[in-house]
């Protein structure tokens, strides 16, 4: 394997295919001095980019567990303990596969609820029209959202929306749904533009984009994937509160969370201009494959190549981890899994972890991490305590 610099980079970067990576296995097997080689390459790497320690032996087993683990495909939870030891050093633990607990439900034709704006039913989609309207409706009903004067204004078929254009339009009416902690929502705009809600999420937009304006305006709060019916003569841009995301037709991933520390705009395809919106920075204009992130505290912006897969895996129920300190890593599992952590334990919170969660509920999640660090934790009701 001549390119082996660039395959052991591509691994390093979390960014290596199947291919490669059985590439490099074949060849670190071909000669002992390629196992010293990238045991080098490790290092050096480890030490430009200052996320881990520099552990090469460490690395080395970790690489090589991946390969037998993709192998075996299925293992159980108490053999990762031996293998777990050398992951804690550099921060990685690899996990694996979907972590929403799929349910049965059968749809049915029903009329949503409408209730006073001051009460929020739990594990609910709510809906706030143009005229101040609260609706309230359950993810498996099939419903027939209208207005006060009786029009349709979208079709609810279990996890998605369809907006329904006004005829006649003489002015944007605004429409904003907000989705629980625990649960993704599909929305298709009225230009056909389709808008996928992380959790814990809400978007504003008008039930029919007027011709006559010159963008095309929706407002986020939390995380969206958009795929954008292109229109040249009206730009579609997402406001969200720090910065506004400028494009014509593509596909990207924002994360506006309001307790996150950034907001970060991912370009899976097309092209993006992002704004900041208090103009204390330069805009970004994005190709595939970068990111913007602006830091609400710094009030600065800059952009970094990714792999998008690591920003959009929410949309196929994954959570997928690439060097995330666990701090950063409990707060998408509060928002997938509707529970509060706190965690007290010092050692696991400044631990960084790559991998991909493969587990049915958060019980499981938690005992995979605690056989990682040893500790201990306390579960009441939504309520999770990880202790010292």
């Amino acid at each position: 394997m001549d390119n082996y610099l660039t395959v052991i980079k591509k691994y390093l970067e979390g960014d290596i295919s199947s291919s490669d990576k059985q590439a490099l296995q074949q060849w670190l097997a071909e000669n002992p001095d390629h196992e010293i080689l990238f045991k080098q390459e490790i290092k050096k790497w480890y030490g430009t980019n200052k996320e881990l320690p520099a552990d090469p032996n460490s690395a080395y087993e970790r690489f090589i567990y991946t390969i037998e683990e993709k192998k075996a495909k299925v293992i159980s939870l108490k053999s990762w303990s031996a293998v777990l030891k050398y992951v804690a050093v550099l921060g990685g633990v690899l996990l694996g596969g979907y972590y929403y607990t799929t349910q049965n439900v059968t749809a049915v034709k029903t009329n949503p609820t409408v209730v006073e704006a001051n009460t929020q039913p739990v594990d609910k989609i709510k809906i706030v029209q143009a005229d101040g309207t609260v609706t309230y409706t359950d993810f498996n009903d099939k419903a027939d959202i209208i207005n006060a004067s009786g029009n349709l204004i979208g079709k609810k078929d279990q996890n998605q929306f369809i907006v329904q254009p006004g005829n006649e339009v003489t002015e944007a009416k605004y429409i904003e749904i907000s989705i629980p902690k625990g649960k993704l929502f599909q929305l298709t705009l009225s230009d056909g533009t389709k808008v996928w809600l992380n959790a814990a999420s809400s978007l504003k937009f008008p039930q029919h984009f007027m011709p006559t304006k010159e963008n095309r305006m929706v407002y986020l709060k939390g995380e969206a994937f958009f795929d954008v019916t292109k229109n040249k003569e009206q730009p579609f841009i997402v406001k969200t509160e720090n910065v506004d995301v400028e494009v014509l037709g593509t596909q990207f991933n924002v994360s506006s969370y309001a307790e996150d520390a950034t907001v970060k705009t991912t370009l899976v395809e097309g092209a993006v201009v992002v704004n900041d919106q208090n103009e204390n920075t330069s805009s970004l204009r994005l190709i595939p494959n970068d990111q913007a992130i602006f830091s609400k505290h710094k009030k600065i912006m800059h952009k970094q190549k990714v792999n998008t897969s690591l920003y959009t895996s929410w949309m196929d129920k994954k959570i997928i981890l690439q060097n995330e300190s666990f701090v950063d890593a409990f707060k998408r599992i509060e928002r997938s899994y509707d529970v509060s952590i706190t965690s007290h334990n010092k050692t696991l919170n400044n631990t960084h972890f790559t991998g991909e969660f493969d587990v049915e509920n958060i019980e499981e999640i938690l005992r995979t991490f605690s056989e990682t660090l040893k500790f201990t934790y306390e579960i009441k009701g939504k309520n999770i305590t990880i202790n010292p």
